[in-house]
Order: C-alpha cells, then structure tokens, then sequence
C-alpha cells in the first residue's frame, strides 16, 4: 500500500477501534495521542507553523503496525478460492486453481471488492509495485492470462515476484532467491577487502 500510514485517516481508525468494541478510555487516549502530534516544515532557512496531524500515523513505535493492522481488519473477507497474507501494509493475495483462467476470475472479482474498499477507507494503492505470479508444478504449461487491472492502472504478470525479502518464481525453487543472496554476500564480503 502506498504511504500506508500516511493516509490512514485517525478519524477513520477511531471509528473502526469503536466499532471492533475497544473500550472509549482507549480510544481517548489513542485519539489524544495520534491528534495531539504537531508536524512543521523546513526548507533551507524557512521553517512553516506548527499544525496538527489530520491524517496517518507516524512509523517507528510498536504501536503503528498494530494500529495499522486494526484499521485493515475489515479488508473484505477472503473466500474459498481467495486468501490473503498480511504484514503490516504488505499485502499478497492468494488465488487457487487448477485453471488460470478461472484464477483470474477470482482475482478480478477480488480486486473489484477490495478496490471499492479502499475507496471507502481513502486508502491509497500504488498498483504500479503491484504484480501478479502464477505458482504452478514444473512441467505444466499455462498461457499468459489475461491483464488484471486494479483502478485502471494494469498489474504485470511476472516470472519472479519479492514478498517479504524473499525472491519467488513460477516454480518455487528458490533459485532466483538463492541467487540474489550470494551476490548480495559477495558484495558484502568484496566490501571488506582482502583477508
């Protein structure tokens, strides 16, 4: 998700902390923490007034992924076809089938529920880090399906995709991920010098 914590919006997330029944002291007090947070900006030797935040929420504590997470929490539901895999605002979403057309089938109608939700939540997508990947068995052969497209912008078909510092390809042999972490350790260890 793009600047997923840039625009979440805090009236929004107090909204869905009331509704999930968190009690209102909490919600006081996460709703005093995140709006009482001044921001100003510098440029060279001009600095603006301070301002209060009106949307996001500020990264590095230990609170921000978990207030993150619960303002995702009601992500439309996964299906018997479709699932999801969440870590913090990295999101894969997972589709089964024999049949890649069918797959597709799947991922649009997906897509097409998930896209309406984010424009709910004013949650903003940057589809253009977005890929698609078909996993399949070595040996089985599949045409390229057709374009999935997420609001309008399309979402490439690739051989090999990074989810979570791994490198996944078609076949999952982890070899394009293997690969990159010894070039990656050689890089490192040319750094050093000689021994």
């Amino acid at each position: 998700m793009a600047k997923a914590f840039d625009t979440a919006w805090i009236d929004c997330l107090l909204y869905k902390l009331t509704l999930l029944n968190f009690p209102s002291s909490l919600v006081h007090t996460i709703s005093s923490y995140l709006k009482k947070r001044p921001f100003e900006a510098s440029f060279q030797t001009v600095t603006s007034s301070r301002r209060g935040m009106r949307a996001g929420v500020a990264q590095g504590g230990l609170i921000y992924p978990v207030l993150f997470s619960l303002y995702v929490n009601d992500m439309p539901p996964h299906s018997h076809h479709v699932e999801l895999a969440l870590y913090a605002d990295d999101t894969a979403i997972i589709a089964t089938s024999r049949k890649p057309t069918l797959l597709v089938g799947y991922l649009e109608s997906y897509l097409n529920d998930l896209q309406r939700w984010l424009g709910d939540w004013r949650i903003v997508i940057n589809v253009t880090k977005s890929t698609a990947i078909i996993f399949a068995r070595a040996g089985r052969r599949f045409t390229q399906p057709r374009p999935l497209e997420l609001f309008g912008e399309p979402i490439e078909w690739v051989d090999t995709t990074r989810y979570q510092g791994m490198t996944l390809d078609t076949r999952l042999t982890w070899s394009p991920h293997i690969d990159q972490v010894r070039r990656r350790t050689a890089q490192r260890m040319g750094m050093l010098g000689p021994s």
